[in-house]
């Protein structure tokens, strides 16, 4: 990436179990904002921090414009 280059594509990652339950429930409100700041969204849904460096290399991996 050019320095100062942002991109526009964001990953979400989400562990549903978070906060006996409030990771699930503040996924949808945390993507919403990110669209309408004019972000494309992809949420990956995790089942906790063992599978989150699996989830995040698939994620990392996905060509520009895959969200």
């Amino acid at each position: 990436m050019p320095p100062g280059w942002v991109s526009s594509e964001v990953a979400l990652f989400v562990n549903p179990t978070a906060g006996r339950g409030r990771g699930a429930h503040a996924a949808r409100p945390a993507a919403s904002a990110l669209r309408a700041a004019g972000f494309s969204v992809r949420t990956v849904v995790g089942t906790g921090a063992e599978d989150a460096p699996a989830r995040l290399t698939t994620a990392m991996r996905l060509p520009a414009g895959r969200f």
